[in-house]
């Protein structure tokens, strides 16, 4: 993990400047970036492994940077860390609308921020022991090449919506909570908004279209894959 290339995205050069010095002291190389212009720019030309993103920024703001880079090839797996002052639910559910993978509210601690990083990164280094694919019927997860293709047609799916539906597939036609759900995919397992897993969960259905009605909602408590 250490070595993994992170671009910085603040209009606030000093707390820029600052998150960079903690990823360095921890072995991470880094990029920085002020606005969503340098932004484009840095990712397109660097290819980072993570983005660690404002949502408030000059010209078009972070929510709408996230949205487009999740429209280009360049910058759709690119994992994102969304950061923002105000700990409402609304700005965490437009985030992850959005299409990022999670969010801190400012100001945080330098401890939070290393494990939400380097947990949003894990996923990306872990191998399966078994098996490299996973399939229900026409659809087919590559676990190596981290591609789900139903009938030999690429599904577009965010870090986080991938891992979801491994999660449900290695579990097939088994209940599992939201918690669990939550400290599987996110990597930690202290107590969160389980709605992050719903809004999640709407956007894997839509990109997964008829394969997305094969996941079932568990009332009161979770969801479970039934193909």
């Amino acid at each position: 993990m250490p070595g993994k290339k992170i671009l910085v995205v603040d209009d606030d050069i000093q707390l820029c400047q600052l998150v960079s010095d903690i990823l360095e002291e921890h072995g991470f190389q880094t990029l920085t970036a002020y606005n969503t212009d340098q932004a484009f720019k840095k990712l397109y030309e660097n290819n980072p492994d993570l983005i660690v993103l404002d949502v408030w920024l000059p010209s078009i703001g972070g929510l709408e940077f996230c949205r487009q880079i999740r429209q280009d090839e360049r910058g759709r797996h690119v994992p994102v860390l969304m950061l923002t002052v105000q700990d409402k639910e609304m700005d965490k559910v437009m985030g992850l609308e959005m299409g990022a993978d999670d969010y801190m509210t400012k100001p945080f601690s330098q401890r939070e921020l290393l494990a939400r990083i380097k947990a949003l990164l894990r996923r990306f280094d872990r191998a399966d022991p078994e098996s490299s694919t996973l399939k229900s019927g026409e659809l087919e997860v590559d676990l190596d090449k981290h591609v789900v293709r139903a009938k030999n047609k690429t599904i577009d799916l965010t870090p986080k919506e991938f891992d979801l539906l491994t999660t449900l597939l290695r579990q097939k036609k088994k209940a599992v909570s939201r918690q669990s759900l939550l400290t599987a995919v996110w990597g930690f397992d202290t107590p969160g908004n389980t709605g992050t897993i719903d809004v999640h969960i709407r956007h894997l259905r839509r990109k997964l279209g008829n394969h997305g009605e094969k996941i079932a909602t568990v009332l009161g408590f979770g969801y479970r894959f039934d193909g």
